[in-house]
């Protein structure tokens, strides 16, 4: 193995640990306080969109003819910034940075629509079979066998193909169990909502907090089985074919990356758009610049 995989080995197994329990730490800190601002924020862009809504005036003399039906302008209240935001789709949706599926990603709803089951279900199908899963897994399944000892080593061609199996075992198995199974038995609902408003602290905590806290069907916020205690059955269920992970430090150390994942996950849904939003025009203004300073010299 070389150094390289040796010293990103290390690092991930040594550093990931402790970045999640600071993170899960902060969790403890902001949780309360983001859930509180959010639901405060919530209630006041609905109030101030209502009240807005309950001022238009609409004449009641009935019409005499067509000509002042035409005539007649009725002053329709402008829409909270931050309420069409929440509303609208957003970079990320169904595919993070257009490869990596993240189809239990939605925007922020002021009405809450829970889910049926059979839409959980589809969820999951999404996040196991979308076809950018098939490539990406076999990265994955590669870098495994390379970090645990060798590409040689570890079989070759035909160990890569255990090691891509247990891969994509991992990522179904884990997709139906946290997004399908559980919460259609526990009435929970699987998707991270992203804000796309709000300071940053805000933002960070609510993504953060999205890993412990969840919402029901009927739109209450409780601790997230699906997705803490959902992800230890999977750790326990794909220990059958990790004969070389069965020790419980093992397990917790799986179990924490897979939480950690998560959330680094929820962070990206929640801040990528604007990232973009960001890079992109910065990125065009650049090239064209590049592109007038040739043309000038050319010229």
């Amino acid at each position: 193995m070389s150094t390289f995989s040796h010293l990103s080995q290390f690092m991930f197994r040594a550093m990931f640990p402790a970045i999640a329990a600071l993170l899960y730490f902060a969790v403890c800190l902001v949780a309360a306080v983001s859930l509180s601002a959010g639901a405060f924020a919530a209630r006041a862009d609905t109030a101030s969109f209502e009240s807005a809504a309950e001022m238009t005036l609409v004449p009641e003399a009935p019409l005499d003819s067509c000509s002042e039906l035409t005539a007649l302008v009725v002053d329709t209240p402008s829409v909270p910034a931050s309420f069409t935001a929440r509303l609208q789709p957003f970079p990320g949706q169904g595919r993070m940075f257009g490869v990596i599926p993240n189809h239990r990603a939605a925007q922020y709803q002021e009405n809450y629509q829970p889910l049926t089951s059979r839409e959980k279900f589809e969820i999951a199908r999404k996040d196991s079979f979308d076809w950018p899963n098939f490539p990406l897994l076999a990265g994955y399944a590669l870098q495994a066998q390379v970090a645990s000892g060798g590409f040689k080593n570890n079989g070759g061609v035909v160990g890569f193909t255990q090691f891509y199996g247990r891969a994509f075992g991992d990522q179904i198995i884990g997709a139906y169990v946290t997004e399908a199974i559980l919460p259609s038995l526990l009435h929970e609902d699987p998707r991270f909502f992203r804000l796309g408003t709000g300071s940053f602290l805000h933002r960070a905590g609510h993504a953060a907090s999205s890993i412990v806290v969840t919402q029901t069907e009927s739109g209450h916020l409780r601790f997230n089985f699906s997705e803490v205690v959902g992800n230890m059955g999977v750790v326990a269920l794909t220990t059958a074919y990790y004969p070389a992970s069965q020790s419980a430090p093992e397990a917790a150390e799986r179990w924490g990356m897979a939480l950690g994942n998560d959330l680094i996950s929820n962070l990206l849904t929640e801040f990528w758009p604007d990232v973009r939003r960001r890079m992109v025009p910065r990125a065009l203004s650049v090239i064209s610049r590049q592109w007038v300073t040739r043309h000038g010299h050319a010229q």
